[in-house]
């Protein structure tokens, strides 16, 4: 088996242990496990490509999104983390996600690029689906109602999916001049 399908295949399994950690540790305030999670996941993929740089460009995309979409759903109270009360900046296993969630397109994710339209759609239905889970787990409620949080999500993960593609087209283009 190629490197690089050794490091998809840790990116999936990896990534879905990084949500049930941050998910499920914030519903019972164990949520800290999931910066151990996303630092394995990231080490393990680098070990396996040994390609860091376009990881830690991807892993910045997603927490500069985090620090942008974040209030988008905070400030209106659209969205509200457990035992959060804070309505400008994510709680810190909100951050595990988005920056593991942004280095996935390099690995199973990828088939997106170049798919913006795709992208989009999984986008906002995998938002949607993610963060009612999360609610229906316990780590979040909608104050606002379901509607209104599935319709501002939908529609922020229908950005956020096809830009984080794009900058992993754009690291990948670099790695080839390089």
């Amino acid at each position: 088996m190629k490197l690089h399908a050794r490091a998809v295949i840790v990116n999936v399994i990896s990534f879905q242990l990084l949500w049930a950690a941050a998910v499920l540790g914030a519903a019972q305030d164990v949520s800290v496990l999931a910066w151990g999670v996303l630092g394995v996941m990231v080490v393990a993929q680098v070990a396996l490509t040994r390609q860091w740089r376009q990881d830690l460009l991807l892993i910045a995309a997603g927490g500069l999104l985090c620090v942008l979409m974040e209030p988008l759903w905070l400030r209106p109270e659209v969205l509200q983390y457990r035992n959060w009360e804070q309505h400008w900046w994510a709680p810190h296993w909100v951050w595990t996600l988005w920056l593991g969630f942004a280095v996935s397109f390099r690995y199973s994710l990828n088939w997106l690029c170049g798919r913006p339209v795709l992208a989009a759609l999984l986008g906002a239905l995998g938002g949607v689906f993610s963060v009612t889970m999360g609610i229906r787990l316990g780590a979040a409620t909608a104050p606002q109602g379901w509607l209104l949080l599935a319709m501002v999500y939908g529609v922020s993960w229908a950005i956020a999916v096809p830009l984080l593609a794009q900058v992993a087209t754009i690291t990948k283009q670099g790695t080839k001049h390089a």
